[in-house]
């Protein structure tokens, strides 16, 4: 093969599209390109639309003030996505990937489809960099990843085309062990988390993440209004100008450098040492429950369904403390809601067996508990002993 055919193959490589002429869609604020059909592009507009709006709720940009949409790009494979990276930033990721050039008409969120709730994640987070940085190219790391983790857990309702908020407490239980010292993890300092570079924040990720996650939490749920006060000085101190380094002095010194930063901290780890995960929230509650205290421990499992409504444990307890305090209608609700979660079927089975025989209704009760008889031979003694009973 001579250098003149050589040339010619090498051209046209250059020339091959990396992406596929694609299904374009755009709403109001979004222009998304997708390989894989016209309705993909359109139901990932409408939610990154419904997704914006629950982004501006905080921070209240002029949104259709955008000098152009923003660009969002979808391959219908992670293989072709990968190509694509490779020949941009010579690298490949697992979820979305925000590509800032400084130019709104320029810039991309680009990703691969999947339905897998790391996808849908990373989409989030990353939908909401872009959002932030379209308005704010140079924002402080705490803040522009710290608010990108407060609002991954939210989800999407299409029957109302609506973003609803969803707390994420994925990092806090490694938060409360960095900062209570259980964690061969050093905390950043306060100064440190403010004014961390790129590079430090990569090397300590699993420091930074949870840090800038609960700092933005912090400041947005304490009870405090000065505390929160904070925050809104911080995003309003911020310039679309200025480079990052700007950024983070003048939240300093328009947010931070007024409060004494002492009882910031300890505010802080106050805050963080009284929050409790879903896990935290349901050990907290079986241990209330044992003690017979049953005030404490339903609250418990209701703020542990408020992080997880679809977790079984918080139902079934609260069927057993529902049971206790003889009321049945509710505790069947609780069982026959832990069963449809995925609880444990005699178990459960058997818990609504009793209910119903406690409640007087004998029918149901011979049903749940012939069933319970049936796929869990370990109760078949207690069953059969309460349909003995039940049918004289």
């Amino acid at each position: 093969m001579n250098r003149v055919t050589l040339l010619t193959l090498f051209t046209l490589m250059l020339t091959i599209p990396l992406f596929a002429a694609g299904y374009e869609f755009e709403s109001d604020h979004y222009r998304v390109t997708s390989e894989v059909s016209t309705e993909d592009a359109e139901s990932t507009a409408y939610f990154l639309e419904a997704m914006m709006s629950l982004y501006n709720d905080h921070f209240h940009f002029e949104v259709d003030e955008l000098p152009d949409k923003l660009r969002i790009r979808i391959f219908a494979s992670k293989a072709r996505y990968d190509t694509y990276l490779r020949r941009l930033i010579n690298e490949t990721r697992d979820g979305f990937v925000y590509l800032h050039y400084g130019d709104v008409a320029k810039n991309e969120l680009v990703g691969y489809a999947s339905t897998s709730d790391a996808m849908r994640t990373s989409l989030i987070h990353q939908s909401f960099v872009q959002y932030f940085r379209s308005f704010v190219p140079e924002p402080p790391l705490w803040l522009r990843e710290g608010f990108a983790v407060f609002f991954e857990a939210s989800t999407y309702d299409p029957d109302f085309d609506a973003a609803i908020y969803k707390e994420n407490v994925a990092w806090l239980d490694t938060l409360k062990s960095i900062m209570d010292g259980s964690s061969r993890e050093m905390p950043l300092t306060l100064e440190e988390l403010l004014t961390i570079d790129l590079k430090d924040a990569r090397d300590r990720i699993d420091v930074f993440y949870p840090q800038a996650w609960g700092l933005v939490s912090f400041l947005l749920n304490s009870t405090n209004p000065d505390v929160n006060r904070i925050l809104w000085d911080a995003i309003s101190a911020l310039s679309p100008t200025a480079d990052i380094d700007a950024n983070e002095e003048a939240v300093i010194d328009e947010a931070f450098r007024w409060v004494a930063e002492d009882a910031l901290v300890e505010d802080f780890l106050a805050y963080v040492g009284e929050r409790r995960s879903f896990r935290g929230w349901v050990e907290f509650g079986i241990g209330r429950y044992n003690a017979s205290d049953l005030d404490a421990a339903e609250e418990a499992f209701v703020k542990a369904l408020k992080l997880e409504k679809d977790n079984y444990v918080p139902q079934y307890y609260l069927g057993l403390i529902n049971y206790e305090r003889q009321n049945y209608g509710l505790a069947d609700y609780y069982y026959q809601a832990a069963l449809k979660e995925g609880a444990d079927e005699p178990v459960t089975l058997y818990a609504l067996g009793v209910n119903a025989y406690a409640d007087n209704r004998f029918e149901d009760a011979v049903s749940y508990l012939e069933m319970t008889v049936e796929r869990g031979p370990e109760f078949r003694d207690r069953a059969e002993d309460l349909l003995i009973r039940i049918r004289g």
